[in-house]
């Protein structure tokens, strides 16, 4: 148990820090609201065994996995490792701890406080471990693979930015043992503070994604049932989000979606044939492409028609009925079943 009557105690290890140490302890000062270093909480970094043993909360040094005494080191024989058997560093050990007052891991906690200090305090629960899950794969696990060696650090990738806060091997601290610690944990501070950044900007990304999701999964439903769009090759989204991963994964078979984009005009998007595919199911009709304004608008005999890109993919119209006007004119290229075989066949 944590300490209720005083700030509790966290503990690393001095000298050189890395990626996951100081994610680790953003992670645990963000999920259990500790608040900054010296209010909320206190920090030591040491090695000495009898000081960490004082210690509520230790990572990434003292030998120990041991999530209900709030231990989470890796560098032991026998380390716990992810269900895939990745090796975790402290980070992933963090993240994955659930916390027994909540029955909620770390990182749901951690997702949970950043979106409420986001202004999304009552995202369901259900939508916040989907968020956290996306975290951990996409951001602490990369953490996890290069601390213990098996991804390399690219020179702009997180790992690499915190160990540029550790001081220069010809820094005149090195020649004493108390002022480069100090200066050491100044710059774990300083790194800290720069990785809680990048952390929460990937759990606003998740939840934009996430919330996107739903909305396109709405739309779809309005789209059914004849309230928008064109069913089934016409999706119409409230306003542009990022819609192609749900639309693959929900298999709508739609072959445009429209959306007002913010200064008032519609957006016409193809979808495209396949995942990360640069074809489309249906291309825009070859005489508009790379056309704008008046051009387009003689080509196409549609009032309000703006631009079309050159690759067959994208335009933008005046107004919602001119991107209707536009989408229904594109549709009318569209194969019938029969034809659409023998093209899949080619024939």
């Amino acid at each position: 148990m944590l300490p209720t009557d005083r700030p509790p105690l966290l503990a690393t290890h001095s000298g050189t820090f890395h990626a996951d140490d100081c994610l680790a302890y953003v992670i645990l000062t963000g999920a259990l609201q500790l608040g900054e270093e010296g209010e909320g909480h206190a920090l030591i970094r040491t090695r000495d065994r009898a000081l960490l043993r004082t210690a509520d909360i230790v990572w990434d040094v003292g030998g120990t996995a041991d999530a209900a005494a709030w231990r989470f080191d890796h560098h032991q024989p026998g380390a716990p490792t992810a269900p895939n058997g990745d090796p975790l560093s402290s980070a992933g050990l963090v993240w994955r701890a659930v916390e027994p007052g909540s029955g909620l891991t770390l990182g749901q906690l951690y997702v949970r406080n950043a979106l409420a200090r986001a202004g999304f305090p009552d995202v369901a629960e259900d939508l916040v471990a989907r968020i956290a899950t996306a975290v951990q794969a996409k951001f602490v696990r990369h953490v996890d693979l290069v601390d213990n060696g098996v991804e390399r650090a690219g020179p702009t990738d997180l790992s690499s930015m915190v160990e540029a806060f550790n001081g220069a091997w010809d820094a005149p601290s090195q020649s004493d043992p108390a002022a480069f610690e100090a200066e050491q944990r100044r710059g774990f501070l300083a790194a800290s503070r720069m990785v809680a950044g990048a952390v929460e900007r990937q759990v606003e990304k998740e939840r934009g994604a996430a919330f996107a999701y739903q909305a396109v999964a709405r739309a779809w439903e309005d789209c059914k049932a004849g309230t928008s769009g064109l069913h089934p090759d016409l999706l119409e989204l409230p306003r542009g989000m990022p819609w192609q991963r749900p639309a693959f994964e929900l298999g709508m078979p739609i072959l445009y979606v429209m959306s007002p984009e913010p200064d008032g005009r519609w957006k016409l998007q193809a979808m495209p044939a396949e995942k990360g595919s640069f074809a489309n199911r249906l291309d825009m009709p070859a005489a508009w492409r790379g056309l704008q304004d008046a051009a387009l608008e003689q080509a196409s005999g549609i009032p309000g028609a703006i631009f079309a890109h050159r690759g067959g993919h994208l335009a933008i119209a005046a107004s919602r009925d001119a991107a209707l006007a536009m989408a229904r004119a594109c549709l009318a290229n569209k194969l019938s079943p029969a034809e659409a075989l023998r093209k899949a066949w080619g024939r």
